[in-house]
């Protein structure tokens, strides 16, 4: 395995680079192996002018959305879209969602609209007398949440869950996030799946690929290396985005 880190300033930021390089170490310990994974550096300094080599094709890259976006747009053309909630888990919402155009939300007095075309794209509370630009989008009733946490998911179990929101006593029903889970059948090799807690009930909030995911503590280094490379890896094969096998 080989990934390609990223720096800001010269310096590894992000709670992911971090939690990786503590889990390259162990797995060095761990295997006994001092070349089991090798990673390589690359420096930040404006995102559109980065230099991507030939060579950092064969790395997995680690860092910021657009820090991987850029890579896949340079060696694939090609750049992931938001899951944000797939159709299949609509009913485990606990509030109406749906998919639709820029025009898919007349006669609402207040929405929460995410972009279904860019991770960090158009994200507001909106209502019926602001227009949209051109696109899709996936629309959400508005509802409380007490308590957020995130569900770290690989191989189709459940393999960590962090609190990032809300009041941290107020723990989710693992039970329902494990049916959750089971009920997704598209489901990625490796995902986070984010809930919320509210009046004693456990729902879906959003989901992202295994990338650029903040753990919130979760530092699994048994697994979260294979982690994010099966899950770059099968995203790869799905899409097609290899010439040669790397």
């Amino acid at each position: 395995m080989r990934f390609l880190i990223q720096k800001i300033d010269h310096r590894v930021k992000h709670d992911f680079s971090f939690t990786l390089l503590e889990s390259i170490e162990f797995q060095k310990w761990f295997q006994n192996d001092k070349n089991v994974i090798a990673s390589k550096y690359i420096d930040y300094y404006d995102y559109k002018n980065w230099c991507f080599k030939p060579f950092h094709q064969h790395y997995v890259p680690v860092g910021s959305v657009e820090f991987v976006t850029t890579w896949f747009e340079r060696f694939c053309d090609h750049t992931p879209k938001p899951i944000n909630v797939p159709e299949e888990l609509f009913k485990y919402c606990n509030r109406i969602i749906w998919n639709g155009n820029e025009n898919g939300y007349i006669g609402y007095e207040e929405l929460f609209v995410k972009s279904n075309d860019n991770i960090k794209g158009f994200k507001e509370f909106i209502n019926s007398s602001k227009p949209l630009p051109k696109g899709n989008y996936q629309f959400s009733e508005v509802t409380d949440i007490e308590s957020e946490w995130r569900a770290f998911v690989y191989q189709g179990k459940l393999v960590g869950l962090q609190n990032y929101s809300g009041e941290f006593t107020m723990f989710p029903d693992v039970e329902q996030i494990e049916h959750i889970i089971k009920a997704y059948k598209s489901a990625p090799i490796a995902y986070t799946l984010d809930v919320g807690v509210f009046d004693e009930k456990t729902f879906v909030v959003e989901i992202h690929d295994f990338f650029s995911c903040g753990l919130y503590g979760f530092s699994d280094h048994k697994i979260l290396p294979y982690m994010l490379y099966r899950w770059h890896h099968e995203y790869m094969g799905k899409h097609k985005l290899y010439g040669n096998k790397l």
